[in-house]
């Protein structure tokens, strides 16, 4: 189960689903909630209206760490870098993921990105 949490996350950050709105769709919950890097809060249908029509960045990842904490949630917790299209300078964020098993397919449920120190 680790393996898929894991891989399931790493899809979120690629380019090819991110500009998905179909796969976007499948992989976050209904009941999805996002606390942005500035503190705002939204929730699936904003991601869905915003994330395609980005020009997704690359994403370097370190540090995953995963934990069951029931049998059908669980949680990532990660460091990512990346900077972002038309920026200078790269961003750092500590990150947090809960992906709840609903109907037998794991959706992403809870995310928050934490802006902090550089570390790469």
């Amino acid at each position: 189960m680790r393996q898929t949490i894991i891989e399931l996350e790493l899809a979120l950050l690629s380019p090819e689903v991110r500009c998905d709105a179909n796969v976007l769709d499948e992989l976050i919950h209904a009941d999805f909630l996002e606390v942005g890097a500035t503190g705002m809060s939204f929730g699936k249908p904003e991601v869905l209206a915003r994330l395609p029509n980005e020009k997704p960045p690359a994403f370097k990842i370190s540090d995953m760490q995963y934990r069951l904490l029931s049998e059908d949630l669980a949680q990532l917790n990660y460091r990512a870098c990346f900077k972002p299209v038309n920026e200078v300078d790269k961003r750092y964020s500590l990150r947090t993921s809960l992906w709840k098993c609903d109907g037998g397919r794991w959706q992403m449920i809870y995310h928050q990105g934490t802006p902090c120190a550089p570390f790469f």
